[in-house]
């Protein structure tokens, strides 16, 4: 399958083929995640091969190794309560401020009213979703995060990455 059409920024190139489990690249990027919040974002599922939710008949991006979804379920805030705001949110925002160098292609993020929201690199922004449009939303507790190939086969390139975004913009409790 071809990359989507560039508009503002790089090529979304979704799902591509299946893989035989979680890339080296994507493995980085989890594990440097859950350090970076002290396992508060966790890995909710990475590799897999299935459907899209609710899309029969259209593979997820999980299938090809480049995908995962990171919860923030028990991470929580002063007052015991999931921390999608002030910790999660921060990481997130950290992804796409840097997703050129780290290769990010799309984050979907479940828990917004209405109906959610995702960023992709082809539009280089985000689209607040008025109508059901992936299956979890509102109020779902995880990102769906898809990376490049380029940087799904590239564990140095990502850890590179990774170290560079964060030494600029730590995440702040």
């Amino acid at each position: 399958m071809a990359a989507k059409k560039k508009a503002n920024g790089r090529p979304y190139t979704g799902f591509n083929g299946i893989a035989g489990g979680t890339s080296s690249g994507l493995q980085m990027l989890i594990r440097r995640i859950e350090r970076e919040t002290a396992k508060g974002l966790w890995n909710n599922g990475a590799w897999g091969i299935r459907d899209m939710k609710g899309k029969p008949g259209n593979p997820s991006v999980h299938s090809t190794g480049r995908a995962v979804d990171m919860s923030w379920r028990d991470m929580p805030d002063d007052r015991g309560r999931p921390n999608y705001r002030f910790q999660a949110q921060k990481i997130i925002d950290l992804l796409v401020q840097n997703a050129d160098d780290i290769g990010l292609e799309m984050i979907i993020d479940y828990f917004p009213h209405p109906w959610g929201r995702a960023w992709r690199c082809d539009r280089n922004r985000w689209r607040k979703y008025d109508g059901r449009t992936v299956s979890g939303a509102p109020g779902g507790d995880w990102y769906h995060i898809e990376i490049s190939p380029a940087m799904a086969a590239d564990p140095e390139g990502m850890k590179a990455a990774l170290d560079k975004a964060f030494a600029v913009s730590p995440p702040q409790p």
